[in-house]
């Protein structure tokens, strides 16, 4: 059995381990240790009066020494039924499970009554660690009660095991309150405004892009209140064909698909290369010109969002072919190529056009008479011809086109991809002007 001297500085341990876990704060800590302290010098003050008064233990009489031979003796015959005690302890084990079960079951109960604290994000984190501190409290209480009532070769052994079950406990609690805090969602919305009854109110949607359903296009109605939901609607099945030229290095469909598909959720696509018999068919009775080209069948016109997008297309042959400008085209089909040409599209004044061929200067320099070089103001036949309206542009081997104001050295890696010349081997400068 633990004295009271030894009591107290199991608690004044458990205490500081309870500080270090942030289970409680540095306050309570400085107060709860006064008073263990108080108490710890209170018995110190006991015990050096007790030496001061000269009490100390008279040699026993050797009557009561033989006495304590018999007790040995005793005691060693009783080693037989070692198995019986075994047994017991086996005994207390069990009930120890028991125990630490139902520990287990009060601690989800306390992490059930998190869930349902309006005020978890202010001040009821200090509340919770209140009632986890006392919870605490009460648990060692416990355990002090049935250390006394067990034998005392076990005591030690499940102190230090109950010990850890124990921060197990307050850690979970804490665990699941932090996540808890910290949770977000796009699926799940916790009303601020908390019943008096501490219902948590779950908000179906608070936009039109959390209500997703494959082959269907979502929205959600009165977003982010108690009433929202989302309603679906089963769009029409709509074909499209891709045109585009393996070669293009500047002919990505990625971010207009991308775009296509989050309007026509049931697009049905199909690729196809120019340099086929099929693609050039299909270039041809469609009017494409450039590339890449996007031709939706006549489908298009029953789906859901046509009207969101439908300046965005021509009517050709039945069928819906995308503007290029919209598709943002680069490869011109029907223009002669010519290797080696380099064209510059500008806008006099314009400070992007101004950038844009300070930038070329190194480029042109380091290429020499490899380049056929040429300019072009807005007002130029080609600018209208190609129908641009927006500058500086860049047109390559009079076909594949790029736009923005880029640096020597990019210039240099798009003109390479389509001309080889042992310049190309150069590096240029990767800055802007």
């Amino acid at each position: 059995m633990l004295s009271e001297k030894e009591k107290l500085e199991e608690e004044l341990k458990l205490l500081k381990e309870s500080l270090e876990l942030d289970v409680i704060t540095k306050e309570e800590y400085e107060a709860a240790k006064a008073k263990i302290d108080e108490k710890l010098n209170s018995l110190n003050v006991l015990e050096e009066k007790e030496e001061e008064s000269g009490v100390k233990e008279e040699p026993k009489p050797e009557d009561e020494k033989e006495e304590e031979k018999i007790e040995i003796k005793e005691l060693k015959e009783t080693d037989i039924k070692k198995g019986e005690i075994k047994h017991e302890v086996a005994e207390e084990e069990v009930k120890e499970e028991e125990k630490v079960a139902e520990e287990a079951k009060t601690a989800e109960k306390a992490k059930e009554e998190l869930e349902v604290a309006e005020e978890f994000k202010a001040e009821k984190p200090k509340e919770e660690t209140k009632v986890v501190e006392e919870k605490a409290e009460e648990i060692e209480k416990e355990e002090f009660v049935r250390q006394e009532e067990k034998p005392a070769e076990i005591v030690e052994e499940e102190k230090g095991s109950k010990k850890i079950l124990l921060y197990i406990a307050i850690i979970v609690i804490l665990g699941f309150a932090a996540g808890y805090y910290f949770f977000t969602g796009s699926d799940l919305v916790i009303s601020s405004d908390i019943p008096e009854d501490n219902a948590i109110i779950l908000i179906a949607c608070s936009s039109d892009d959390e209500c997703v359903k494959e082959g269907s296009i979502g929205s959600c109605n009165n977003p982010g209140t108690e009433n929202a939901e989302c309603e679906y609607i089963e769009d029409v099945e709509v074909g499209l064909t891709v045109l585009n030229n393996k070669n293009c290095f500047n002919c990505d469909t990625g971010r207009v698909l991308s775009i296509l598909k989050s309007f026509f959720p049931n697009l049905n696509i199909e690729n196809m290369d120019i340099e086929t018999e099929e693609g050039k068919e299909i270039a041809e009775r469609f009017n494409v010109n450039a590339l890449p080209a996007y031709i939706l069948n006549s489908n298009l016109k029953e789906a859901h969002n046509y009207d969101k997008l439908s300046s965005s297309f021509n009517d050709v042959n039945g069928n819906l072919v995308m503007k290029s400008t919209v598709a943002n085209a680069n490869y011109y089909i029907d223009r002669e190529e010519g290797p080696g040409k380099l064209d510059l599209l500008f806008k006099p004044g314009q400070s992007a056009s101004t950038k844009a061929e300070e930038n070329l200067k190194g480029f042109l320099e380091a290429f020499g008479s490899k380049v056929n070089f040429e300019k072009h103001d807005e007002n130029s036949g080609i600018v209208k011809e190609l129908g641009i309206n927006t500058f500086p542009v860049f047109l390559i081997n009079n076909k594949i086109k790029f736009s923005g104001v880029q640096p020597a050295d990019k210039i240099r890696e798009n003109f390479c991809q389509v001309n080889s010349v042992a310049e190309c081997a150069l590096g240029l400068s990767k800055s802007l002007v």
